[in-house]
């Protein structure tokens, strides 16, 4: 078992106008496997982030608090809410823009960025919802490859999982896939996993493992990004 940890301190914060952000990684230069891109943003109501371009890059953003405005070149348009996660595969070339549906509340996600399994591909968009009991101290599957558990797809051999957990409950973390490493990011609360412990805007890297033990200390919300790890590790 081998471990990463980016403490909270660790990551680069920032504040605008419009937002307050803290990034764990930084997208092309710094990497956990198949992971390059880790943003954890506060936007302000009203405000938002543009139209503006990618490609090649799977986008998904897990929404935490408040509601975030969608809107695509493909069409695709919508409102995403609390309890939703957005997956977005740009392919060949998208272009989008996420705004805070509320003029006053704040909306409160993460943009997580993951290197795409095949390259220029047709681009789409796809939300996953569900409901608070679903993560009630077990781990919901959001996104997989394969739609397995009704869970919404991504074109990486990636999975994405959330969980609330109840002070004093432990849950087993079971690898999806052979030779994968997972990235679990503590949202708030405090757990232990192995002799790590992590509270709020920590995270842990865990690979060559198959499963391992989360205990938490405090009533939590998490955030699993599973990933292969071909890439290696790259992180300042």
């Amino acid at each position: 078992m081998k471990f990463l940890i980016r403490p909270n301190e660790a990551r680069w914060h920032k504040e605008d106008a419009w937002k307050k952000s803290a990034y764990a990684f930084v997208p092309m230069q710094t990497h956990f496997g198949e992971l390059c891109g880790f943003a954890d943003d506060i936007v302000y109501g009203g405000e938002g982030f543009g139209m503006h371009p990618h490609k090649n890059m799977e986008i998904s953003t897990v929404l935490v608090s408040g509601s975030q405005a969608h809107k695509d070149n493909t069409g695709s348009e919508g409102i995403v809410h609390t309890n939703s996660i957005q997956t977005m595969s740009a392919g060949t070339g998208i272009m989008h823009s996420e705004f805070n549906a509320s003029k006053t509340e704040p909306f409160h996600s993460y943009q997580i960025w993951v290197y795409p399994k095949e390259l220029n591909v047709r681009p789409r968009h796809e939300t996953f919802n569900y409901l608070p009991t679903d993560k009630l101290n077990k781990i919901l599957l959001a996104l997989s490859p394969d739609r397995r558990n009704k869970s919404a797809l991504i074109n990486q051999d990636a999975f994405f999982s959330v969980s609330n957990l109840n002070k004093g409950l432990s849950l087993e973390y079971k690898m999806n896939m052979n030779g994968n490493g997972v990235y679990i990011h503590c949202v708030s609360g405090a757990v232990q996993i192995e002799n790590y412990s992590l509270s709020d805007g920590d995270a842990l890297g865990v690979y060559e493992i198959e499963n391992f033990q989360i205990n938490a200390t405090e009533e939590s919300e998490l955030i699993f990004v599973e990933v292969p790890m071909g890439r290696g590790i790259l992180v300042t």
